[in-house]
């Protein structure tokens, strides 16, 4: 998630949600806005860190494709002689396929228009080339989506209206 999010009745939800049904988990909560390579890269180490059996998304399509990309990574990390960009699509990246199965990914969409719960595309910003990017998979699509309209309904005026536009 990030920390806009957090601070949401809808992470209150998911938070109690697991509590209740006695899920220990972790919580990453430093997603940017429009991720960057950089941005990926921490939200993978913090993922790689741990073992985790799912995955847990709630958010925008930000942090919906910055959990996509963690989950590839801490499952299947580059080999000897890879780098962050094995996945990444040509031409800035190999654009390796996915080697296997990916834990689950539940994705909790909390704007109107992401359409990230649907897809197997991660979109980042590659700062070294200043362009916009991703890594495509069809093994990166969300186990299950959840759209709940409350979650839109809490969100800040703005964010609602600019994501409904998108």
């Amino acid at each position: 998630t990030d920390p806009t999010i957090m601070q949401l009745p809808s992470f209150q939800v998911v938070q109690e949600s697991l509590e209740r049904n006695g899920i220990d988990f972790d919580v990453f909560s430093q997603v940017r806005v429009e991720p960057n390579d950089v941005s990926f890269q921490q939200a993978i180490q913090f993922f790689s860190e741990r073992h985790y059996d799912a995955v847990v998304a709630l958010g925008g399509g930000s942090v919906i494709d910055t959990a996509k990309a963690a989950n590839l990574y801490a499952t299947y990390p580059p080999g000897p002689d890879g780098d962050f960009y094995d996945y990444v699509n040509p031409p800035l990246g190999k654009g390796l396929p996915v080697p296997g199965d990916l834990p689950p990914l539940i994705a909790i969409p909390t704007t109107a228009g992401t359409g990230s719960e649907t897809t197997g595309v991660a979109i980042f910003d590659d700062t070294p080339t200043k362009s916009k990017t991703g890594i495509a998979n069809r093994k990166l699509k969300p186990t299950l989506g959840i759209v709940d309209p409350d979650n839109t309904k809490t969100l800040p005026s703005t964010v609602a209206t600019f994501s409904g536009l998108d």
